[in-house]
């Protein structure tokens, strides 16, 4: 509903687009002339609300403007569709193609639902402009929140990543309207500059942890039965969690002169199943004859569509059309309920435990948290928080201490592109530094004894 309230000698009409508590909010001040009837200007208000609720709050300032004071059908430019009419068109077209998999497709429709609908749905296409989108990051950086839950109802602001990621599909969006309904992407960089003039926040990028051996063989000592294997794996080939646990007897070749996996699918995050990835994910991984003995024992009794790496009951992941007792792990109580404890007891150290929990009044004394760790700084006790993902960090790691090349660790990892590898691994090659560190300090010292 649209309210009144008065502002500066006249009246303010608010209101939020759609309706919609998370809708942007919009605003419009009527001022009565110097010498006209204070009244009058109020049935303005009163004709201007009656204007937006007849429209179910489906206007921006901008389009009420021009219906009080111009063309009233200049409101909606001829055949140029809202945004939110251009997103389900642009969402239609994609999956015609086929040219984005579906379940990414599905992540970027409902990003543009959560982040740009509730202030862009009902502006055209030709209103969006580049200040459109500084005010749309500045709406998502002050008024959108994450992870609301009951005990925390406000959430917590929206992370550079999510606003950064929310923009980048905004972006590709648009961009399909040019040159069809706009002449130039209002998202995109201007006259070619390398940064953005919209206030994107800057990303703090994760640094991913490289294991040293003594500290694999810890934190796999102290995995759970149920996922030790499954963490042998992945440190061993790289693969990716989703593409791990979907592993099945069929996938794995275990005898003739080159054992391998072939990855042919994955785990999406809808918990459905299909491709890879992209297509260089598609591959084929070499494995040692120490993680052959490993995989046959896995697959030892196993029909060919049987999963290596099953959860310990039947999973709620299901693909369509599968049976519901599908034993597929779900990512997130994995990591919660086997990996991050296992982390923690690498963390502990037998000499300086943390302190035992106290014994309630009725019943057992609780496990120690995930939280609980040792402090101190005794050798051999795991002074890090790796995440599930930086076994396949580690992986590369230890490739190319072992010698491989780039181009051969971007095919063996899946990596789309070369510069994704060496982007993300490219400083742990030896580039031949410290001899050019050596020859600078040679000529500074050479030039220093002949000023003297």
């Amino acid at each position: 509903m649209a309210n009144i309230e008065p502002r500066g000698g006249g009246w303010r009409l608010k209101w939020r687009l759609g309706g919609r508590r998370d809708g942007a909010p919009q605003s419009l001040t009527f001022l009565p002339p110097p010498g006209d009837d204070p009244a009058a200007t109020y049935q303005d208000v009163l004709a201007a609300k009656a204007i937006v609720e007849a429209r179910l709050h489906g206007m921006t300032r901008e389009q009420l403007r021009r219906a009080l004071w111009g063309d009233a059908d200049s409101a909606r430019p001829l055949g140029i569709p809202t945004f939110g009419e251009w997103v389900a068109m642009w969402e239609t077209d994609r999956r015609k193609t086929g040219d984005v998999q579906k379940d990414t497709l599905d992540r970027y429709v409902q990003v543009l639902e959560q982040r740009a609908m509730p202030m862009l749905r009902h502006m055209h296409l030709t209103e969006i402009t580049q200040d459109t989108i500084r005010d749309w990051v500045a709406f998502m950086r002050e008024k959108q929140r994450a992870h609301r839950t009951a005990k925390n109802p406000d959430g917590r602001p929206l992370s550079p990543q999510t606003i950064r990621r929310a923009h980048a599909i905004l972006h590709q969006c648009l961009s399909q309207a040019v040159p069809r309904y706009l002449p130039a992407n209002p998202a995109a960089r201007v006259g070619g500059s390398s940064r953005h003039a919209v206030g994107l926040p800057k990303v703090t990028v994760h640094e991913a942890v490289f294991l040293e051996p003594w500290e694999i063989d810890r934190v796999l000592s102290n995995c759970s039965d149920r996922i030790h294997d499954l963490a042998f794996t992945l440190v061993r080939t790289g693969l990716r969690l989703g593409e791990a646990v979907v592993l099945r007897r069929e996938d794995v070749v275990l005898n003739g002169k080159k054992p391998h996996i072939k990855v042919r699918r994955a785990l999406k995050p809808d918990g459905e199943i299909g491709p890879p990835k992209t297509a260089k994910s598609r591959r084929e991984v070499t494995i040692s004859p120490e993680l052959v003995e490993v995989l046959a024992a896995r697959a030892s009794g196993k029909t060919s569509d049987g999963l290596l790496f099953p959860a310990p009951h039947a999973g709620k992941v299901r693909r369509k059309g599968d049976p519901p007792a599908r034993d597929v792990w779900e990512p997130n109580n994995l990591r919660m309920r086997y990996w991050l404890p296992a982390v923690a007891a690498a963390q502990r150290c037998e000499a300086h435990p943390p302190p035992t929990p106290e014994k309630p009044a009725r019943g057992p004394v609780r496990k120690l948290r995930i939280d609980e760790v040792s402090r101190c700084t005794c050798d051999g006790r795991l002074n890090r928080i790796p995440r599930i993902h930086d076994l396949r960090h580690t992986h590369v790691s230890l490739l190319v201490e072992a010698g491989w090349l780039p181009k051969r660790v971007q095919l063996r990892v899946g990596h789309a592109s070369f510069k994704i590898t060496m982007d993300v691994y490219g400083h742990l090659w030896d580039l031949g530094d410290d001899d050019r560190l050596s020859a600078m300090e040679r000529l500074l010292a050479t030039a220093a004894d002949e000023a003297a």
